[in-house]
Formats: structure tokens, sequence, C-alpha cells
């Protein structure tokens, strides 16, 4: 029987959409217009969910315009994924704990008054249903003015043709494609380039599978270097600042948990690349794309889970390196137990050891969710595992390197 977890301090530290796009978002898309995520079913009926934050508690809650419920996460745990507005403590903190990486378990299923429609949907595989335009002429005022982009970096072998024109329902934008590391398109990424209401708008076309897929540049002949950004645009921007030869860039446009950073990695080894350089943005959510990737490095890490305050770090004793991990324990506290982790909302450096079995262990690692710490975990992985000589990290001036690029070009022209 576990304690119920603080159910007051867990309504403001873990975002509810953030929630619902983890355990809900293969099977909604974002429609920009709607503000609101919309369920893919193919029907005029289908839900409707948008997010908000109360007048009064500031908490922040779901609403469900079809089916007119709404709450803050305790509810949507209760209505939406355990499906029983009833159901007990203990049954809302295991699933809970599984999102924060305490626990792993089987989801309690039950039947209420309100159906999710959720459970019948089957992930669709991606289906282009627009025109594709290989001609960019209409957005080439975005990307050399707004975006600074050479037009010969555009037309450059690495980046030839990864730009196109895509038009669906009367609406052309500049869009470019994900891609999945076997090869496949799962997706489209769409901007807005007209100088309207929704100038530099980005939103996936519909039934885009982002949360596997990738934007690469084309892999030139003798390539021994990946490069990985949040954005496209940071990618054309660094190549355009640094020059560097014998490289493929990728974006993980803007989306990178543990899972996503195990399959960058991946299709790293099958290419057999020598390097690695990290170009993510110069803030939290960068930082902490570095870590979902430099612990995809390393064998034991078997899960990273992100709270408001906190970054919890699994690591399974049977598969790590004895020597590195006993390294890494010098530099944390020992927790006497799990509630450490959740009840302090500035966190030391913790760790608390779990006995799954007689023969396998466990080992739940807290860092604080700022960047300060998130770069001195980074670093002490790659010094502790020798990782220097394959992972560069290089950290752009400005928030991003597209921010390094415009401001350096508007400087140079006074």
């Amino acid at each position: 029987m576990y304690n119920i977890l603080n159910w007051d301090l867990i309504r403001f530290e873990i975002d509810i959409e953030q929630y619902f796009l983890f355990k809900m978002g293969s099977l909604y898309n974002f429609d920009k217009y709607k503000q609101a995520y919309v369920l893919n079913e193919g029907k005029g009926n289908g839900d409707i969910i948008r997010f908000f934050y109360h007048e009064t508690s500031k908490i922040k809650m779901y609403y469900s315009i079809v089916y007119q419920d709404s709450g803050d996460i305790i509810q949507f745990i209760k209505k939406r994924i355990l499906q029983n507005q009833n159901a007990t403590g203990n049954e809302v903190n295991e699933e809970l704990r599984t999102f924060l990486g305490l626990k792993t378990y089987t989801p309690i299923k039950r039947k209420s008054s309100i159906v999710s429609q959720t459970d019948s949907i089957k992930k669709r595989d991606y289906e282009i249903y627009g025109d594709i335009i290989p001609k960019i002429d209409d957005h080439l005022k975005y990307l050399t003015e707004f975006r600074s982009f050479s037009y010969d970096v555009l037309l450059s072998p690495v980046f030839k043709s990864i730009f196109f024109t895509y038009t669906t329902d009367a609406i052309s934008t500049l869009s470019f494609p994900i891609i999945n590391i076997e090869g496949k398109i799962v997706g489209i990424n769409r901007i807005e380039t007209k100088e309207n209401h929704y100038f530099n708008k980005k939103w996936f076309d519909k039934n885009s599978q982002n949360g596997n897929g990738f934007t690469f540049s084309n892999e030139l002949p003798g390539t021994e270097t990946l490069s990985i950004f949040e954005s496209f645009f940071d990618a054309i921007s660094y190549h355009e600042l640094y020059k560097l030869d014998s490289v493929q860039y990728c974006s993980t446009n803007g989306e990178l948990g543990f899972k996503k950073a195990k399959l960058i990695i991946k299709y790293f080894q099958e290419k057999n690349f020598k390097r690695l350089i990290l170009g993510n943005d110069n803030d939290s959510a960068g930082k902490y794309f570095n870590l979902n990737i430099v612990g995809s490095f390393i064998n034991g890490i078997e899960r990273i889970r992100k709270g408001k305050e906190t970054i919890y770090i699994e690591i399974n004793e049977n598969i790590v390196d004895p020597d590195k991990f006993k390294l890494l324990k010098h530099f944390f506290k020992v927790s006497d137990g799990q509630s450490d982790f959740i009840q302090k909302r500035v966190t030391p450096h913790l760790y608390f050891t779990e006995t799954l079995s007689t023969s396998e262990k466990r080992h739940l690692f807290s860092i604080s969710n700022t960047e300060d710490s998130l770069e001195f975990f980074v670093g002490l992985l790659i010094r502790i595992w020798e990782l220097n000589t394959q992972i560069i990290i290089h950290t752009p001036i400005n928030k991003d390197f597209n921010e390094d690029l415009v401001k350096l070009k508007t400087t140079s022209n006074g």
C-alpha cells in the first residue's frame, strides 16, 4: 500500500498539458484555429480538449468541449485515464508514480458514464493528403530576410530539396518532412510565411507522428558526424555560421523525451557515425534535451522523467558499469524515502535505492530542473563515462543558433 502523494503539490508541479501529451499525444492533433486538441477519429463530433488556468487558484485545468467535463490533473486521471470518477486514492497515486518514473505498473481500466473513445482508436499510419510542390519561391523572403539564410546555403547539397510548398484546403505553407529512423515519412512540419495574423506559426500536418520522427538534412558521402538541434532552422543556421564538412543535421522538431532520444542514438550507431554534436537551445529545455541524449548513450539508464521542479533519472544496477556508478553516487546524497523527491520544491541532488526483487535493484536519482543543475549533471555523465571524444555540446550565444545568425548579420549590415 502506497502513501498518497501530495496532490495539492502535484496540481501545481505537474503540467496537465504535458501529462495529456504523454498519455494521449498520438491520438490528438493540435488545431491552431480552435487552440485546442482534436481527437483523430475523422468525425465531426470528435473530442476537443482545451487547457486553461483557473482564474482564482491558478492551477492548470482541462475542459472537453464535446463531453463538457473538466477538472485538474487528478480529475483528468480519474475521468480520462482510469475512467472511474470514484477511483481510490491509491489508484490515482499509482498512475502519478508511473508518470513521475517512480513505479512501473499495468494501468487499471474501469468503465464509467463518460466514454473516452480513445481505447477503440488505433494509431493511423501517416498519409500525405495535400499537394507537395517542390518550389519554395513564395517563401524566399521568409527564409532569407526573417531567418537570414543565405540562398546559397539553402541550395547547397546538404539542404537542397528539404523544403517544399505544401497545399491543403487552399492553405499553402513552407514545409519539410518528418522521417523516422527507417527512412519512412511519418509527417510534415508546416510554417506560415505570409505576413498575416499567423505569420511564423508552426504546426504538424494531420496524423503526423513527431514522437518517433525527425527532420534530416541530406547525408553526403563520407559523413562522419551527426548534429542534433531542436529546430531545423537552427541546424541551417549552425551550418552557415560554422561551415562544417562531413555533417548530417537532424532536428527533433521541438520534442525529445528519453524514448525518442533512444531512437536517434540507434540511428547514430547504425550509421556508424564517429561524433555527435548537440546544438540545442541555450535554456533549461535545451539542457534537458542534452540530458536525454547523453543518458541514451549510457547502459543502465533506463528512464528519464521531468517534473516542474525536479528531473528523475532511473538506473538499473544490474546493467550499469559498477565502477562508474560508484563514482556517480559520490555526487549525491542518499535519500531515506521516495517522499523526499516529491515534497521539496527545491530538490538537492538525491538518490533513492529500491529493491525490486532478490536479483534486481533500481536507483532513482533526482536533480533540480534548473539550467545549472542540468548542465552540471550532463557534464558529470560525459566525464564519468568518458564520452568527451564522442559527444560535443555546442551552446548558442543567444537562445538558439538562428538568433545567433540573425544578430550576426544584423550587426554586420550596420
